[in-house]
């Protein structure tokens, strides 16, 4: 059979204006903008005048493996406030053409939106979609630098999902993706229930485009590197969001938002509270105070911490002559290299305490530390190593250590200046001596781990931050941090929303969420001894119900 290509020029049609033309043929769209379509086109009249007429019948398109592309031109509003442009405006712009690219004017700037592939996990639909955003919202449009930011669409493949709304999921961290579905199990069966859920990488993480060593160093001097990581906070991954809810479609739509996804919701509904219907907070109340709040958030959690290691002791009391051997032995060699390159010292040990706060993480050390050392050479085993190594998860999520502390600063006039360093030699000092190794080996003492922290040695020792050591200080001594959170919006809040408050939290001090809620207008807490800050994912389903009914008024205010 002979093909033949066709060209075609035809009228393009917004909501509120006319694209003159594009020839589908070629790679030119109006205003000398450039867009490569290719496959069989579809194509679809729009009604401009009472005497245009749609077709009766077209051709059916070809049956194609690839995804349908469809090309939106809907032209900015000047009266779209915050939400941007409505679900209806954005639906009805669409133009279908058999492309994989979708194009969108949002109220943030030019966004490319394309599909990837469907997958299917037990009880799970999967759907990959990709979206082109400026990495800085703050540059002009026609020079923007541009990124790549990945959600992934998880509907049941128990029921037809094409009429749910969406829940858009912000994970915790900051700096790490999504996590990755295996099946149906937990609170996304819960969730599915009523929502497709947007399991969101946030920019610099997973599949968007990432923030690794090797991508920053690339960058160039140590304050370039520093510029770039400052536009992957709350504000921006918000805004990323908003670019997103626009390219599908919604109006509005709800969120779910686990610890650090908890910040970036306050910051949600204090820079776009429009375009939310309701949110869901698991251990994730942030103070929105103006100003560095770590130095206040680490006095909290240093406590949290001591508490945790008492409980931990108090557990495993055998534990504590094999965790002060291996202390000994690291402290009289200062330091081991572990089988990853890292650098294993009595502080960077210490660090494992992180773990405390989380379902099952005592028992984790505790069985870490069941046979650290060869008996054969008395040295540390490389089990033990490996373990270590394992335990570390900076080294392949380096935003997480280098914009940690920035999470704390909300408008300019102050820096976080290592504020966990700082906030533990006070409590070394004055209030718990057992976070200094040295000194309660050498009183035979229990040595104390350290928790949620980050700390400029270890800009030394783990491998992967040391090409990241200058722009780590750069970011510490940085003061003029853009807003996060705007507490009028926030005492205004129109939002339904409510937070599951962990009450022995070691990651989220319980009395400064606390205080939040009371800034939050119609913000809703339940606060829990039964869970630690995980409990999303140890009860997950349970979990997210009770929230879901207590912002929506199922549950009465008792």
């Amino acid at each position: 059979m002979q093909r033949k290509t066709l060209f075609f020029s035809l009228p393009i049609f917004s909501v509120q204006g006319i694209i003159p033309w594009i020839d589908l043929g070629h790679s030119r769209l109006s205003g000398g903008r450039m867009l490569r379509l290719s496959g069989a086109c579809r194509l679809v009249a729009a009604r401009t005048t009472p005497a245009q007429t749609v077709p009766r019948s077209r051709p059916k398109p070809r049956p194609s493996h690839r995804a349908a592309r469809h090309l939106t031109t809907l032209q900015p509003s000047a009266t779209m406030g915050d939400s941007g442009p409505s679900g209806a405006q954005l639906r009805s712009s669409r133009e279908n053409v058999s492309s994989s690219m979708c194009v969108v004017d949002t109220s943030l700037g030019r966004v490319r939106h394309w599909v990837g592939h469907r997958d299917v996990v037990s009880g799970l639909h999967l759907q990959e979609h990709f979206f082109e955003v400026p990495l800085d919202y703050d540059e002009d449009a026609q020079g923007a630098r541009k990124i790549t930011v990945f959600c992934r669409e998880v509907t049941s493949s128990r029921r037809d999902a094409s009429a749910l709304p969406y829940v858009l999921y912000l994970q915790g961290g900051p700096g790490f993706e999504s996590p990755r579905p295996f099946d149906s199990g937990g609170w996304v069966d819960k969730a599915t229930e009523s929502f497709r859920v947007l399991l969101l990488d946030q920019r610099g993480t997973g599949l968007s485009t990432p923030l690794t060593t090797a991508s920053l160093r690339a960058l160039g001097t140590a304050r370039e590197q520093a510029s770039h990581l400052a536009l992957h906070r709350a504000d921006n991954i918000v805004r990323d969001a908003e670019c997103v809810r626009q390219c599908l479609g919604q109006a509005q739509w709800s969120t779910i938002g686990q610890s650090f996804g908890g910040f970036c919701t306050l910051t949600y509904l204090s820079l776009f509270p429009s375009s939310l219907r309701e949110s869901f907070v698991f251990g994730g109340l942030p103070p929105v105070d103006a100003g560095c709040t770590a130095h206040r958030v680490y006095s909290y959690l240093f406590k949290r911490v001591r508490a945790q290691n008492e409980k931990f002791y108090a557990r495993f009391p055998q534990d504590r002559e094999r965790i002060a051997r291996v202390f000994s032995h690291l402290l009289e060699r200062r330091s081991v290299e572990t089988p990853a390159g890292n650098i294993l010292s009595a502080k960077s040990l210490q660090c494992l305490g992180i773990r405390f706060g989380s379902a099952q993480g005592m028992e984790q050390i505790h069985f870490m530390f069941e046979r650290p050392f060869e008996e054969s050479t008395g040295e540390l085993s490389y089990k033990f190593l490996r373990d270590y190594d394992s335990l570390v998860s900076v080294d392949t999520n380096v935003l997480y250590a280098v914009l940690h502390e920035s999470i704390y600063c909300s408008g300019g006039g102050e820096p976080s200046g290592w504020a966990a360093e700082s906030t533990r030699k006070q409590v070394e000092a004055s209030e718990c001596r057992e976070f200094d190794a040295a000194w309660a080996c050498k009183e035979g003492r229990p040595v104390y781990f350290t928790g949620e922290m980050i700390f400029p040695f270890m800009f030394d020792e783990i491998k992967q931050l040391r090409p990241l050591q200058e722009a780590a200080e750069v970011i510490a001594m940085k003061s003029d941090w853009p807003k996060l959170y705007d507490e009028d919006e926030l005492a205004r809040n129109p939002v339904r929303c409510a937070a599951a408050v962990y009450f022995e939290d070691m990651y989220v001090e319980l009395a400064l969420s606390m205080e939040t809620a009371a800034k939050v207008s119609g913000m809703r807490t339940w606060v829990t001894s039964e869970y630690m800050h995980s409990g999303i994912r140890e009860n997950g389903a349970v979990i997210l119900q009770k929230v879901m009914n207590m912002a929506r008024g199922v549950e009465p205010i008792r």
